[in-house]
């Protein structure tokens, strides 16, 4: 919170409805894709590059200590409250969910009981309410905003 550039960054996000957490110092950076593969930086800003880690119990352990250090830290508050706009519609939040267990626009249709043109529109604002351009991304930021379980 000390770089100005970094603090702006940092509100945004949590005016975008991201969760925000603050601790004086983190030791290291990890990143986790599909709780399978984890990356620990080598050095504090990530640029010197990455351990990568394949290994289910030393992922798992990693996930616990990143977990107690997230119960540790100070959560950033946003500004405003969340608005009524904020939240999806249900049709929004039906395919959110179908998006969520993997599936496929034509099986999220067929789910849904709706067109794949309806569900393109439905992820296409999702995605755009939360600022994200990738579905992965979005599954993401729609779990930190608590859209999805």
């Amino acid at each position: 919170m000390e770089d100005p550039a970094a603090r702006r960054i940092i509100h945004a996000f949590t005016e975008a409805g991201e969760q925000t957490r603050l601790l004086p110092a983190v030791p290291m950076k990890m990143k986790l894709a599909d709780h399978t593969i984890a990356m620990l930086t080598l050095t504090p800003t990530g640029t010197a590059g990455a351990l990568v880690v394949l290994a289910p119990v030393i992922i798992a352990a990693l996930r616990e200590y990143f977990e107690l250090l997230s119960d540790r830290a100070t959560p950033l508050k946003a500004s405003r409250p969340a608005e009524p706009g904020d939240r999806l519609t249900p049709g929004q939040q039906k395919v959110l969910e179908l998006m969520a267990r993997g599936l496929h626009d034509d099986a999220i249709a067929h789910q849904a009981g709706i067109s794949t043109t309806t569900v393109r529109r439905h992820i296409t604002a999702i995605m755009n309410r939360l600022g994200i351009s990738s579905r992965l991304a979005a599954g993401a930021a729609a779990q930190r905003r608590g859209w999805i379980g």
